[in-house]
């Protein structure tokens, strides 16, 4: 009785539990199969990397930079650009033994505008003028790849010198610069912004440098001018306290009057021999020779005084005096033209040595995204973290074996 009573009530509750597929009872029984199955595979992936020790830290560690570079790293878009410095002269190539470890004036300035272009005077001046460093902290960019915004001008300028890199070819001397940034437009922009200053910046050494000559040989000038004045204005009080002109023509003169009354002395000295010789001492004719002769010999003891006397009126000191202001004039004079002659030489060599940027290629707008270069960072990410992993288990074998 007990038996066939129980019988049927399993028969009945067999049927209620699988006769309506679509009921709330099958949903809650496929559901606790997936969890158990989803449960199954994840102790199945465990199991798996705990089987595989600590090299599950370089698979794990790997799958991450996938992650990375796979979905979450920024593009960032390359401009290039390529230019190089010239000056306006014609420059002498240095040949021979002497071009031994000798750098050419082209390579300095090449060398100079690269370095320039490095610099935190660059970094600071693309961004006034182009907003660069809002650009690199923009939260479009990941987290690993932007600029933080707390970041110090040096960490700035080290982010920066790491998205603008500038190659000097030694034997062209052409700079090659090539901007990065995460947006293709402003890359462009940025790069035409980089050409700009470094236009400006040669622009204005070159300018500074001839200026700077310019303004030294207009002194100079200048200083020779005013020299000149000085000796001029001497020249002409001294002229005017003396009443002289010249006093060497004076001089001369002079010289001439005491020639002149030297041969009058001497021929009236012969007339009155030949008076005596044919009268008497007192007759008048004799008398009127002598008192001649004395006239002569007076008048020309007064010139020989006047040239030859030591007093500072003397003629001779006056010439003197006259003679060295005279010369200094001149040599003003030749050092006004000299440096007339220099001014003009500096003028053309400034212009010959201004320095201009030519371009030999011109940004481009950048069609596809540069960097990251993902599968060959992902292999050298893997390739250092599997190195990483065998010298650590080398190390680790070698000390347990020292233990042992």
């Amino acid at each position: 009785m007990t038996t066939i009573q129980e019988e049927p009530v399993s028969q009945i509750d067999v049927p209620t539990q699988t006769a309506a597929p679509g009921g709330v009872e099958s949903a809650a029984v496929l559901s606790v199969d997936t969890k158990q199955r989803g449960g199954h595979v994840g102790q199945k992936l465990w199991r798996g990397l705990a089987g595989l020790g600590s090299f599950a830290l370089v698979i794990v560690a790997t799958a991450l930079v996938i992650i990375y570079y796979g979905f979450l790293a920024s593009p960032r878009f390359a401009t290039e650009t390529q230019f190089v410095v010239k000056e306006s002269g014609n420059q002498t190539e240095i040949t021979g033994l002497a071009s031994l470890g000798a750098v050419s004036s082209s390579t300095k300035d090449s060398l100079l505008i690269k370095a320039f272009i490095e610099s935190r005077a660059m970094a600071e001046q693309l961004d006034q003028a182009i907003a660069l460093r809002a650009h690199y902290e923009s939260d479009r960019i990941d987290r690993l790849s932007r600029l933080p915004r707390d970041a110090t001008s040096e960490e700035y300028l080290k982010y920066y010198q790491k998205h603008v890199l500038v190659y000097h070819d030694e034997t062209s001397d052409i700079i090659r610069v090539e901007v990065q940034a995460f947006d293709p437009d402003y890359s462009l922009a940025m790069a035409k912004a980089l050409l700009t200053v470094s236009e400006e910046f040669i622009n204005d050494l070159g300018d500074k440098m001839a200026q700077e000559q310019l303004d030294y040989a207009q002194d100079e000038v200048e200083r020779a001018h005013d020299l000149l004045k000085n000796w001029q204005r001497k020249l002409m009080g001294f002229q005017q306290k003396n009443r002289l002109y010249n006093p060497e023509q004076e001089g001369g003169a002079i010289l001439e009057g005491v020639s002149g009354l030297q041969v009058e002395l001497i021929k009236a000295q012969a007339r009155l021999k030949e008076l005596a010789a044919i009268m008497r001492d007192g007759s008048p004719e004799v008398k009127a020779q002598e008192n001649l002769i004395q006239s002569l010999e007076q008048q020309l003891a007064e010139e020989r005084t006047r040239l030859t006397q030591d007093s500072h009126n003397g003629f001779n000191k006056i010439n003197m005096d006259f003679k060295e202001i005279a010369l200094s004039s001149e040599l003003a004079t030749d050092l006004y033209k000299s440096t007339l002659v220099s001014l003009d030489s500096v003028r053309s060599q400034a212009l010959q040595k201004l320095k201009h940027l030519l371009i030999v290629e011109p940004p481009m707008l950048a069609q596809e995204a540069k960097y990251p270069r993902r599968l060959y960072n992902i292999a050298t990410w893997f390739a250092v973290l599997l190195l990483i992993y065998l010298v650590g288990r080398l190390l680790v074998s070698v000390i347990e074996e020292h233990k042992d």
